[in-house]
């Protein structure tokens, strides 16, 4: 009963604060609305109290006074909803200023003082320099004004009792106070977004660095090995004949280097632009047969033979990415094999989701690895077991393009035994 009640109180005051707010304000924006709805908010049932009170006693001034802040308060979340927010805080700030001296000056009930707090949301609410240095003349005016006037004057419309001057008073700082909070709050949250900003920056240019060294290294070799056999056949130092035979090996590396760069490619876009899927029923056995047709020659040359059992099973995703996610994992399967080996996978209705394995019997992986390969900001590149040349870039993109399909991927590796990887995807 009582978690209820406080739920629902909850749930008031988070519409209340929720007024006008949306996903294009930034933080900042956002927070600073949030709290003027709820200061706002919360003095609409005083001044309601206070305009009754004020009624019965006979302050008919004071009571109007009470009641035109209670209407202005409604008027500036009505104006909040339609995203008017400079508008509101400036009929906040001039209003409340104006009804403020009124009271102070005709009542002497310590209206003054709300001027004080005025300045600080002032401060802390507008961008503009000469809103800030209007409003703030205004407002100091206003004060000056009000404490010359009941130092020297002995004119007094009217009287409250003390315990409302008192309350007033006290209101004034509480609200002083919790402006002060929010200030050093937000102050706060900024530092913590820069840093949490500058970590993500350094995390970048930690894998830019990396990438670069990458395709310094691992890519500029067999570009230069096939730059060089393209010259030695033109100038004829080598005869057709030779370059046949070695034209399976540098055919080899060329699909090395363009899976590579596809991967870059695939990454570079990602970051960029993110990852959007259009899902549609994919029929397994055809793409796991383009790509065994596909990586033939690499499979003669390790004496791999690679073998499927499917069961006629279509999963719901992206046929692109399935494509990129088979290709990446047949390859790196057949990279990490040893010779006369055998690659195998196997998919498996699981529910409303389709399992699909592939087991290699490799090289495995260290425990090092195993936890960086499908971290976002580790790019660990390994050789193969023929010094297959990679960028550490294909687990990564795989677990995106899985994830972004409502799937999972993992993996189970033991070095020198092999490694076993996991996809789960929606059935078709």
């Amino acid at each position: 009963m009582l978690r209820s009640l406080y739920l629902n109180i909850y749930h008031f005051w988070a519409g209340i604060a929720n007024i006008g707010v949306s996903d294009r304000l930034s933080f900042h924006e956002a927070k600073k609305t949030q709290l003027l709805n709820i200061v706002v908010a919360s003095g609409i049932p005083l001044n309601v109290v206070f305009c009754i009170l004020n009624f019965y006693q006979d302050k008919t001034l004071l009571a109007v006074v009470n009641l035109l802040l209670g209407l202005g308060g409604i008027a500036i979340l009505i104006i909040n909803s339609y995203r008017r927010f400079l508008l509101s805080r400036l009929i906040m700030t001039f209003l409340a200023s104006v009804l403020f001296m009124i009271g102070a000056v005709f009542f002497r009930n310590g209206g003054e003082y709300y001027l004080v707090t005025n300045l600080l949301v002032i401060i802390i609410y507008f961008n503009e320099r000469w809103y800030i240095f209007l409003i703030c003349l205004f407002n100091c005016a206003l004060f000056l004004a009000a404490k010359i006037f009941l130092a020297y004057s002995t004119f007094e419309y009217g009287t409250v009792p003390f315990g409302r001057v008192l309350f007033n008073i006290s209101w004034a700082l509480v609200t002083m106070v919790l402006a002060l909070m929010f200030f050093k709050k937000e102050q706060a949250a900024y530092q913590e977004l820069i840093e949490q900003k500058n970590q993500e920056l350094e995390s970048l240019n930690h894998t830019k660095e990396k990438l670069f060294s990458i395709i310094a290294h691992d890519l500029r070799s067999p570009i230069a090995q096939l730059k060089n056999s393209l010259d030695m056949v033109s100038n004829q130092y080598i005869s057709p004949e030779v370059f046949r035979q070695i034209s399976a090996k540098l055919s080899s590396e060329v699909d090395q280097l363009h899976s590579t760069l596809d991967n870059l490619l695939k990454w570079s876009i990602s970051q960029f632009h993110g990852i959007k899927a259009e899902p549609e029923v994919v029929a397994l056995t055809p793409i796991v047969e383009r790509k065994a047709l596909l990586f033939e020659q690499l499979l003669e040359q390790k004496k791999i033979v690679l073998s499927w059992q499917l069961n006629n099973l279509s999963v719901f995703a992206d046929p692109d990415h399935v494509l990129l996610v088979m290709r990446n994992l047949i390859s790196n399967a057949i990279k990490y094999s040893y010779e006369n080996s055998n690659i195998t996978i196997r998919a498996n209705r699981q529910q409303d989701m389709v399992l699909i394995e592939i087991a290699d019997r490799g090289m495995g992986m260290t425990e090092a690895v195993r936890t960086s390969v499908f971290a976002a900001a580790d790019i660990v590149s390994n050789t193969g077991t023929s010094n297959e040349k990679g960028t550490g870039l294909g687990l990564k993109l795989c677990k995106e393009f899985i994830e972004k399909n409502g799937g999972k991927v993992w993996l189970e590796s033991e070095e020198g035994k092999g490694t076993v990887i996991f996809i789960l995807l929606p059935a078709g």
